[in-house]
């Protein structure tokens, strides 16, 4: 059996499961901090089906991918929607914009009903001028070179006769792309591909090459992920209890600041609902990756302001949150918060993404005010 960590949670899959925990109010009692910088907060658009990815368009614009519709959308400021994009059946994600070009991904993975399908994974732009191009196939270069192919995920270190109770506790890296999330610099595009778990960079002729393959998450095996395979309908056998589980590192989301980007990962089952998740930011020179904070529910959004202070949603979080010494403090309650994008004092994010309504939330970024209590 194969964990698609995020394919499945945005199938809807495992949510019947993990909704039913109460949100985690991140940093407890943080709306007594009087440093909350958020303000202005405003609903700009309901009714969206799927707004797993937002992003800061052109003229004061939000650009969001409604990924169960297969649609890329913009809304005005007035709230008024345009498609840009519809693929009806596949999964439209991984919006980023820059200097007058909108870039996402076409999808087959995270959609069909098969989840073992292997389909294309279509980088695309749209110019200023409105024509669409497809910049290349994701698929194409994860079947070339399979960066996590070699990697064994689960538990490493059982004997035979532990893992032949429970074969689907150990596998290696199948050759599967999903990208989930884009940034732009320079001319190339970014990539967190939360199917083969690296990081890619495309540069402008559409040629890929590995960024960063990310390392297995250790989680080690206790009740609580003995729980958390019941409720998939999965045993875990009394002889893999205290064992580490080697997680698929799955990355949700990346963004950029100078030399530095940023990415959120939310380790494979059994670690989508149990507060797992991290934030790290990786140096683009040396590729050695710091963690910025851990102990996150399902982070799937990061975005980095002016002052580099750090911002994370947490989809089965309390919404977004400000990281304050590798701690998230809460700055602006939602449910199921997807996605979140700052343009100097503009701050977007997608909530109820997983909703049959899903919505977009803009407010303003405040300068807080130390030392006024």
């Amino acid at each position: 059996m194969k964990f698609r960590a995020f394919a499945a949670v945005a199938a809807g899959a495992l949510l019947a499961t993990t909704l039913n925990i109460a949100p985690a109010q991140a940093g407890g009692g943080s709306h007594h901090d009087s440093r909350t910088t958020v303000k202005n907060v405003e609903t700009l658009i309901e009714g969206l089906g799927g707004p797993l990815k937002v992003a800061h368009g052109p003229r004061g614009s939000i650009l969001v991918t409604e990924s169960f519709a297969g649609m890329l959308s913009s809304v005005a400021p007035d709230g008024t929607k345009k498609v840009l994009a519809s693929a009806p059946g596949k999964e439209i994600g991984a919006v980023s914009y820059s200097h007058g070009t909108t870039y996402y991904f076409e999808n087959v993975a995270g959609t069909d009903e098969n989840p073992e399908v292997v389909g294309p994974a279509l980088l695309k732009s749209i110019s200023h001028h409105g024509k669409t191009r497809t910049i290349t196939d994701m698929t194409k270069w994860e079947v070339k070179l399979n960066p996590d192919g070699k990697t064994v995920y689960g538990v490493r270190d059982a004997p035979q006769t532990c893992l032949d109770q429970a074969p689907w506790l150990q596998s290696t890296g199948e050759v599967y792309s999903h990208p989930y999330s884009t940034a732009v610099s320079r001319g190339n595009v970014y990539v967190g591909d939360a199917g083969g778990n690296a990081l890619w960079k495309v540069d402008a002729r559409g040629k890929a090459s590995v960024l960063k393959l990310l390392p297995a998450e250790p989680v080690v095996i206790d009740d609580a992920v003995v729980a958390a395979a019941a409720e998939a309908g999965l045993t875990v056998p009394e002889c893999m209890m205290g064992r580490t589980y080697w997680a698929q590192p799955v990355p949700t989301d990346i963004t950029l600041r100078g030399d530095w980007l940023y990415y959120t990962v939310l380790p494979g089952s059994p670690g989508e609902s149990m507060s797992k998740g991290k934030v790290y930011k990786m140096n683009l020179h040396s590729k050695r990756s710091y963690v910025v904070a851990s102990n996150l529910s399902a982070p799937t959004g990061v975005a980095v302001d002016e002052r580099g202070t750090v911002f994370v949603t947490e989809l089965f979080g309390g919404g977004v949150s400000k990281i304050v010494k590798g701690k998230a403090v809460n700055v602006l309650p939602a449910q199921m918060a997807s996605d979140v994008a700052i343009s100097g004092h503009r701050i977007a994010v997608s909530t109820n993404a997983l909703a049959p309504s899903g919505s977009i939330v803009t407010a303003t970024l405040g300068r807080s005010h130390h030392g006024h209590h």
